[in-house]
């Protein structure tokens, strides 16, 4: 039986981090002693996987799930999320392994946290920055999000953020198994059906930086691709939802 330890889970989906994750889970862990921590692991070649191992011996709200093949950050996320609702938590956070999403920036973001409103970590509002990148991807991001907010009416700077604090009541609303989109254009979905469903969006400045361990799994073509087939799809595939 698992045992749950707190209100709060933070979902970190991985694949090949195991020379961040150690890092990032004593940090979590020094930072916010009342945290669960869950990690989805797409059956990561580089050991990541057994680092987390270790770090369940040290802590009891440390978690693990090891699926059997790469799947897509979406469906990791959704694993969590499910993982999480079953298990009763009242707020999912969701960020990255690489150190892409400060930690300082975690508690701002749950200092805002309420049951009715989706949090998310924002690059674009007045405060927020992104360090590491090019300008060209700079622009490229902005240009995704201003398509998005265009074609789905969504009043949100930073749609593409992966950096949030779910209450489980708008996870609750949510119906898993009809989402398609995986990847990048996933964070983009889910913000839609949040604000579809009527639930308040907040967002906060964070300073994203870019990852200095490991090779980014995102690339400019997957950015434009994503966003095309969002714009293409999207609203009809919800429209009768």
């Amino acid at each position: 039986m698992i045992l749950v330890y707190s209100k709060y889970l933070i979902v970190i989906p991985t694949y090949n981090e195991v020379s961040n994750i150690g890092e990032l889970l004593n940090n979590l862990k020094n930072s916010f002693k009342e945290v669960s921590i869950l990690i989805v692991d797409d059956n990561s070649p580089d050991g990541t996987s057994e680092e987390v191992l270790k770090f369940q011996k040290k802590y009891k709200d440390i978690f693990l799930i090891s699926r059997e093949s790469k799947q897509g950050l979406g469906t990791a996320y959704i694993k969590g999320f499910e993982w999480a609702l079953k298990l009763d938590y009242d707020y999912i956070i969701q960020m990255d392994a690489d150190f892409s999403h400060k930690v300082s920036d975690l508690k701002k973001m749950l200092n805002h946290s309420e049951k009715s409103t989706l949090v998310i970590g924002s690059r674009y509002v007045e405060g927020g920055s992104t360090k590491g990148w090019t300008k060209s991807r700079v622009l490229l991001s902005k240009i995704a999000n201003l398509l998005a907010n265009y074609v789905l009416k969504i009043n949100v700077k930073d749609l593409t953020g992966g950096f949030k604090v779910w209450p489980k009541k708008i996870l609750e609303s949510i119906s898993f198994d009809k989402i398609e989109l995986n990847g990048y254009s996933f964070q983009i979905e889910m913000n839609f059906l949040t604000s579809k469903a009527g639930f308040k969006i907040l967002e906060v400045p964070i300073n994203f930086i870019e990852r200095a361990n490991g090779k980014s799994k995102l690339s400019n073509s997957v950015v434009l691709e994503a966003i095309f087939y969002l714009i293409k799809n999207l609203n009809s595939k919800h429209e009768t939802k």
